[in-house]
């Protein structure tokens, strides 16, 4: 069997497979995730980029393509796991903890709430170190592992700051809050 250049394999596979891969995405990321499903696509045929050589003779490479899609799946799922077991939302929880029982004291909140004054209010609060955690883990979004090579830290010591972090910014919060 005479292989085919990369190029040209690769092209091919992407015409043939990719809306269905897409498609086989979307069904297992049902839900408010389903906008990551072309992410996942992507990845899935990133995957077969850096495997190209190997793949030209796989014997099944719509299993493989499915397979590795799959997996991209699940791995976001754990990240968007991870992600979540570490955070709160925190504007929404003070929101909901002063406005429980009514819905016009939410929306006049809301509409007097300055959320950019509040939140520069709130990270002034931070020591520079602080400062630095917050924008790697809240804004650059990197990992609990990430931050443990960062830091020199272990894992359970990065939760410990982003949960002291957290408190100490929603503290700062109902601080600028209530007075």
């Amino acid at each position: 069997m005479k292989l085919r250049s990369n190029e040209t394999f690769f092209v091919d596979v992407f015409r043939r497979y990719f809306t269905r891969v897409l498609n086989y995405c979307k069904r297992l990321m049902r839900g408010p995730a389903v906008e990551m499903a072309e992410e996942c696509a992507q990845n899935t045929f990133v995957q077969l980029q850096e495997n190209i050589t190997a793949l030209q003779a796989h014997p099944n490479l719509a299993g493989w393509l499915y397979t590795t899609a799959r997996n991209q799946v699940n791995a976001l799922f754990r990240k968007l796991y991870r992600r979540r077991k570490h955070e709160i939302a925190i504007s929404d929880s003070i929101a909901n903890q002063l406005t429980a029982n009514s819905w016009e004291l939410y929306e006049v909140l809301i509409a007097t709430l300055d959320m950019d004054k509040m939140v520069r209010h709130v990270l002034q609060q931070l020591s520079r170190a602080e400062s630095e955690f917050y924008i790697d883990y809240f804004k650059d979004r990197l990992s609990i592992y990430a931050l443990s090579q960062k830091y020199n830290l272990s894992k359970t010591a990065v939760t410990t700051r982003i949960y002291r972090l957290r408190k100490k910014i929603k503290q700062a919060a109902r601080q600028a809050l209530f007075g």
